[in-house]
Parts: structure tokens; sequence; C-alpha cells
């Protein structure tokens, strides 16, 4: 899962620091046995933001947790999920982490996320706290972040994500992609997986049946919202029940 070629990142301009926060979409948190989660109505993503932060502050103490949640089709979580980056590594910049993004896509996914974080680093003031680590790595103090894509599969080896691993739009990448190239990865005590995607069109949402079938998103978000331990699944409120068997 290590970096390789990728174009340089592109200077930011520093604008004025701005607090990691930003309107999101209402959200319904579900769990299985043995986890609490914040209630429906606690406003957007940050139900989801505090409980991936609290399950990554206690990875010490605790299991593997995989957290599922639910987008609109055409939805983007890419603030959301460069405040989150942001704030795990700010967090462990002293004693050191490894965490990771897998997206379908490069050039759509990847590329931009990268260029999103350098950007919140400028805007939060602490740009002269980070830097590249090779093409698609970044690094605050002890703290590293990697990149990675299915349509430019890695070659050389890196460390393995000992914090979280961020799944975007999961909905397109397969099962068998999946537990080849990140599942064996991604067996760290504690480890928090967190995916983002889009439910089928059969189910709630206008989307491509054939790309959701064979998804890692329905698989674990199916084994989420049966109730494995550990599991935690979240949920756009659209007048069906987020604790319905998928």
């Amino acid at each position: 899962m290590s970096p390789t070629a990728a174009p340089e990142f592109t200077p930011i301009t520093p604008v004025t620091p701005e607090i990691l926060s930003g309107p999101d979409p209402v959200f319904l948190g579900t769990a299985g046995s043995g986890r609490d989660v914040a209630s429906a109505s606690e406003n957007g993503l940050n139900a989801a933001l505090a409980q991936i932060v609290q399950s990554v502050t206690n990875r010490d103490s605790h299991e593997a947790t995989t957290i599922t949640v639910d987008l609109e089709e055409g939805e983007s979580a890419q603030d959301f999920s460069t405040r989150l980056r942001m704030l795990v590594m700010f967090m462990n910049r002293d004693k050191g982490s490894v965490s990771a993004t897998v997206s379908p896509s490069f050039k759509n996914d990847t590329y931009p996320a990268m260029l999103a974080l350098v950007q919140g680093f400028q805007r939060s003031g602490v740009s002269e706290d980070w830097h590249p680590d090779g093409p698609r790595s970044i690094r605050m103090g002890n703290a590293r972040h990697l990149f990675v894509s299915v349509d430019m599969p890695v070659a050389d080896r890196s460390p393995s994500p000992d914090t979280l691993i961020e799944i975007v739009a999961a909905h397109r990448i397969s099962t068998s992609w999946y537990d080849q190239r990140v599942r064996p990865r991604a067996v760290s005590s504690g480890l928090t997986t967190v995916m983002f995607g889009v439910p089928s069109a059969s189910g709630i949402h206008s989307g491509s049946d054939s790309e959701y079938t064979d998804s890692v998103f329905k698989r674990e978000r199916s084994k989420n919202l049966s109730g494995r331990p550990g599991g935690i699944h979240f949920s756009r409120q659209l007048n069906w029940s987020a604790t319905a068997a998928v």
C-alpha cells in the first residue's frame, strides 16, 4: 500500500486559518453489540466524526472497528474526510501513526483528496508542520497518511496502517480486490476502518446495481446492519429503517 510515481503537490497559497468544521447532512447511527453511538438528533456527519475519533483515540484498548456510512448518489464526503485526516494526523504527530485512504480512481478520487489535505493544512495555519513524504504520502511529525488507488496499484512496500483506513466510494471497490490488497494489511488490533458508499438502486438509492452487488461496501454494510460486534453504521434518514436487513 505504498506510493508509486504521481504528480508533485501543487503549492497552495495560505489563507485565513479556519476551524475544522462545516455543514453536514443529517445521519442516523446504529451499532452492533457492545458499541454506543451518537443519537439521531446530532447534526450531520459530526456524529460519525465523533465515533471515528473515539475509536481511533481508544485504539490501544479495543479490537478493530468497522464503520460504514451511507451517502447519496453523487454526494461527496471530501470535506469531511479532509477534516478527519487532519485531525488524526494532528492527534498522533508526537507518538506516531500510519493511516491511509483507499480510493477507486487516482485521477478522480486520490489526487483531489491529496490536494484537499494540503489546502486544509494551509488554511488551518499549520502550513510549516507538514511535508510530503513521497509522491503519495503526507507526514506531520511522526504521523503519516498514505493514499492508495485501485486503478494505480502500488508496487513497493510501505508500513501497514495501524490507526485508520478510510475507503472512499467503497461501493465501487470489489470485495476481491479489497480482500487481496487491503484486508491483509488491516489486521492491527484497534484499527478503525471507515467505508463511505452509496447503497444499491434495489434498496434505497438510484445507482448501479451491477457496480454495487460485488462491492466491499455492500458486504461490510450488511454485516454492520446485522449487528456484528465492533460494527457501526451511519445512515441518512429517508423514511426507511437503518436497522433493516440488506
